[in-house]
């Protein structure tokens, strides 16, 4: 069993971040930002803006598109590492900010900026057994919370949001959730990580050099695992982490830049939220079309990486 894309949906905060207001709070400019990110702005939460409301906005947009209500859903998964509280999940705020009555399961996955194709996995994997009919993923982050605003290197990179697909089973095997492949290795997690007083602890060279080769290698497997090339894919959508790793990705797999969506200068790197809001936009644009092939790759936090295969 396999499935289908029924519906989508985002959600970005109302403020927005330029790189000009970065400029009047530290020692910092718009053209060191883009020349090593190429972020232009990105998206700040509310302080009273909590995950789950972003989660639960983007669930109301997935369910409005889709023609459904959420209690059609019989599993939801979020994909987050930002959540304001230790527990419950995020996954099941979403059920009660959403008035589900269907004792629907939800769960949140842990996989920083690889959170979402980790989620997609869990989903394909339900959808294989034949457990559940109807799943909805989110990738939602509050990533501003952990901002240390005295850190210029890291604190013009991220920003908030939050996406939701939603897939049915289906019995065609070329559809939705084509295919998944995660992966993971603790002995580099000091490379990227949060510290115990919540900012960001990043070693920007090294994480770039394992980004720009990790992707790479995830989106190759995958594509050799689905016996398709570069050429079988309409749409790369990498993680938007930064301009220059997704162009030296993009280069080492022969993918032409007119194939790649970028969002990165108006997101940042929204982590676990960041592939799910770039395919969004790139649907409410018209850049993507329906039957389209997209390809997910992703390196996060852990270290942990992997590729999504979906068709739209």
């Amino acid at each position: 069993m396999g499935s289908r894309l029924v519906g989508y949906g985002s959600y970005l905060p109302e403020k927005v971040m330029t790189n000009q207001d970065f400029e009047k709070i530290m020692d910092t400019s718009d053209e060191w930002i883009v020349q090593r990110t190429g972020m232009r702005e990105r998206h700040f939460a509310a302080a009273d803006e909590t995950v789950v409301d972003m989660a639960a906005n983007a669930a109301r947009r997935a369910l409005n598109s889709a023609n459904l209500t959420i209690d059609d859903i019989d599993m939801l998964i979020v994909a987050t590492t930002s959540s304001e509280l230790d527990f419950p999940s995020v996954a099941v705020q979403v059920l009660g900010a959403l008035g589900a009555k269907n004792n629907a399961p939800a769960f949140d996955v842990r996989g920083a900026c690889t959170g979402y194709i980790y989620g997609l996995h869990c989903a394909r994997a339900f959808f294989s057994a034949g457990m559940h009919n109807r799943i909805m993923v989110i990738g939602a982050e509050k990533m501003s919370r952990f901002i240390d605003f005295n850190d210029r290197n890291t604190a013009v990179l991220f920003g908030d949001g939050a996406g939701a697909l939603i897939f049915e089973r289906s019995s065609s095997g070329y559809s939705g959730i084509i295919d998944t492949v995660v992966m993971g290795d603790g002995r580099e997690f000091d490379m990227l990580h949060g510290s115990p007083d919540h900012k960001i602890i990043m070693n920007g060279p090294e994480t770039y050099k394992k980004a720009v080769t990790l992707m790479p290698a995830a989106a190759q497997h995958i594509m050799e695992h689905a016996g398709i090339t570069a050429e079988n894919v309409d749409w790369i959508i990498p993680h938007q982490a930064n301009l220059r790793i997704i162009q030296s990705g993009a280069a080492r797999l022969g993918f032409p830049l007119e194939k790649i969506l970028i969002t990165v200068d108006k997101h940042a790197n929204t982590s676990g939220a960041s592939g799910v809001l770039a395919l969004s936009y790139g649907l409410d644009n018209g850049y993507i079309k329906h039957g389209q092939l997209v390809l997910y790759p992703a390196f996060g936090s852990g270290l942990t990486w992997g590729a999504a295969l979906i068709r739209v």
